[in-house]
């Protein structure tokens, strides 16, 4: 009897990192067309807003990404950047780029608004900056009329969670990208019992390709079964 053993996984599986080319845009094609335009050299600023997991932070790193190589390019989130944080924004090159996230953390701060306010004017001619919150710009309760105004010279694009469909989608594109097959069985089993959240779920399908690579396995449901049991506090049932 031959007995097979788990190999180890090698580093062979394809990072997830957020790229236009692995957003699954569903009903959101208007933000991915938004945030390409700027990535390829369209002037700004954009606001993209929407509730959370709508995929607002996916294309402001696919922005980044674009950019990376071309021309100088900085990523803030307000809501984890220390204060020093701005200080290199504004000697910044006037062709930067500047992807800025979590801009409901600005409320009832005015030292943020007078920064972004600054960082808005070195950007000048083309301001191409581009911003996402949950809130629209008129819902982030600033105090500056001025920063309201620049915050409203560009396109602004409400962004919405994929219904379960698109995830699945989503989910197969994902797989397919990795080299995987997926059909649509298993990806509504992994919708029916693996995580709603959609970054979740496509970590999960990360740790997959891994699992496949260490088990030389398909990604069929008793399989799939079996692997989620192994999560703790998932039984994969």
């Amino acid at each position: 009897m031959v007995r097979m053993t788990r190999q180890l996984p090698l580093d062979l599986s394809v990072r997830d990192h957020p790229s236009f080319e692995n957003f699954w845009a569903g009903d959101n094609g208007t933000a991915l067309e938004a945030a390409r335009g700027l990535a390829t050299g369209r002037a700004g600023p954009l606001y993209l807003f929407g509730p959370k997991a709508c995929g607002k932070t996916h294309l402001l790193a696919a922005v980044a990404r674009e950019v990376q190589g071309s021309g100088p390019c900085a990523f803030l989130s307000l809501a984890h950047a220390h204060p020093t944080a701005w200080e290199g924004l504004v000697d910044l090159p006037q062709d930067s780029v500047v992807c800025i996230d979590d801009m409901d953390a600005l409320a009832d701060h005015a030292d943020g608004e007078r920064r972004l306010f600054v960082l808005f004017e070195a950007l000048v001619p083309h301001r191409r900056i581009v911003l996402a919150g949950r809130s629209n710009p008129a819902g982030l309760g600033l105090s500056r009329d001025d920063l309201r105004t620049r915050l409203a010279s560009g396109p602004i694009v409400a962004m919405q969670r994929l219904s379960d469909e698109a995830k699945a989608q989503a989910l197969c594109h994902r797989a397919a990208l990795r080299g995987l097959s997926l059909n649509d069985a298993a990806s509504a089993y992994l919708l029916a019992h693996g995580p709603r959240d959609p970054r979740a779920l496509f970590e999960l399908l990360e740790d997959l390709d891994r699992e496949t690579l260490a088990d030389g396995r398909r990604l069929t449901i008793p399989y799939l079964r079996t692997v989620l049991a192994r999560a703790p506090g998932n039984s994969g049932s």
